[in-house]
């Protein structure tokens, strides 16, 4: 996501109790006040430690409206319908209302779309009780996904937030702040808090007479493995009739090569677009937006669409060696759509024909990612000191 409007001081805090000084003629802004806050909690208390600093305000509820309340709303409800994030009736017609506690500070937001794309407008009451729209805060991304915009008080004091993760497949949080000074807003700033992760096994699902003793020897090995692929600038990629496919870098145990092995993999991707094809007739199918379906074998998790379902985004197809036998390996995270989650998928296949027109599947494995220890703090400045009380 973008970050607009910002000049960066970029201070790098490695480590959990690792510090970088701060120049003494600048005052600490809210990010690196919580940054120290992060630091010194335990490792394992960083989150909870991060969002003790931050208090959300609360969407008011339209049956306890006051005149105030009912004010704001109109002028909110039409500075978003004048700018086409919101209709006067439908779906698209829902606008929440957040009101910051002892301030006059209000926003209405709304939420639409796949990517749950959210669009803001902000107001203020002026001095003789009159609302006055407020220009959006510098630090306002209008947000997708994995971030959400909020009023909020961070450490006590009015701001606006944003906060969530830096991407969908990661825990490491990031919030941007933007202080309020009582009559229009400070510069913001940026905090990304990282963290060390471990990969653990949680669930297996196998066929009768799978090699799952095999293929969970080395499930772990996979996953970091893809990990280190998807993970990389540009990603190897090969290819394939008339598109491109990924072309996973072994590295970890069981990942095979050679000829045979690549005619498997191409069979694997081919068997997908025909499945493809014949779920959305008229759509000419793409290997980057196609994904097996991962393997449960009757298991219908709480929420099983997306725990338990492969995203198409970096999923890849890989040649798999298990007991001696060449087999169809898959691995992705979970998801839906283009849409991803943190924990990865690793799905084994039986080494598909080459008319083959789906997969047969053997074992499925849910590996989770979870953060272990806090790897360190990265503030983004924007010159803005912590406003005075």
């Amino acid at each position: 996501m973008s970050y607009r409007g910002v000049s960066h001081l970029v201070v790098l805090l490695v480590g959990a109790f690792s510090c970088t000084a701060v120049v003494a003629s600048e005052p600490a802004s809210l990010c690196q006040e919580l940054a120290a806050q992060v630091r010194q909690s335990a490792p394992a208390a960083a989150e909870k430690a991060l969002s003790t600093g931050i208090a959300i305000a609360q969407s008011e509820s339209p049956d306890r409206w006051g005149p105030r309340e009912t004010a704001m709303n109109a002028l909110l409800r039409k500075v978003l319908e004048t700018k086409g994030f919101l209709s006067e009736e439908g779906p698209g017609s829902i606008m929440e209302l957040e009101h910051l506690a002892d301030t006059p500070l209000y926003m209405g937001s709304v939420v639409a779309g796949t990517a749950e794309c959210q669009a803001a407008a902000f107001a203020t009451f002026s001095a003789d009780g009159v609302p006055r729209v407020l220009p959006e805060p510098a630090g306002y991304t209008g947000t997708c996904w994995n971030m959400q915009g909020s009023l909020a008080r961070v450490l006590g004091h009015p701001a606006y937030v944003e906060t969530g993760t830096v991407s969908s497949t990661s825990a490491d949080a990031l919030v941007r702040v933007s202080p309020w000074k009582g009559k229009d807003w400070a510069a913001p700033c940026q905090l990304t808090v990282e963290f060390n992760y471990t990969l653990e096994l949680a669930r297996q699902f196998c066929s009768e007479g799978a090699p799952c003793g095999a293929a969970g020897a080395v499930a772990l090995g996979i996953a970091q493995t893809y990990l280190n692929y998807s993970s990389m600038q540009q990603p190897s990629m090969r290819p394939l009739d008339d598109d491109v496919v990924p072309d996973l870098i072994g590295g970890a145990a069981g990942i095979g090569g050679g000829p045979q092995a690549q005619a498997i993999v191409n069979a694997g991707w081919r068997a997908l677009a025909r499945r493809q094809q014949a779920n959305l007739p008229g759509v000419s199918p793409q290997f980057s937006t196609v994904a097996s379906v991962f393997p449960t074998f009757g298991y219908e998790g709480p929420n099983g669409g997306w725990d338990y379902g492969f995203s198409y985004v970096n999923f890849v197809l890989f040649p798999l060696l298990l007991d001696g036998r060449l087999y169809l390996g898959a691995v992705g995270h979970n998801g839906w759509g283009w849409r991803e989650g943190t924990n990865i998928l690793f799905a084994v296949y039986v080494a598909p024909g080459a008319d083959q027109d789906d997969l047969v599947p053997v074992a499925g494995f849910l590996i989770e990612r979870k953060p272990s220890a806090l790897r360190g703090t990265v503030v983004a400045e924007g010159g803005s000191a912590i406003p005075a009380r």
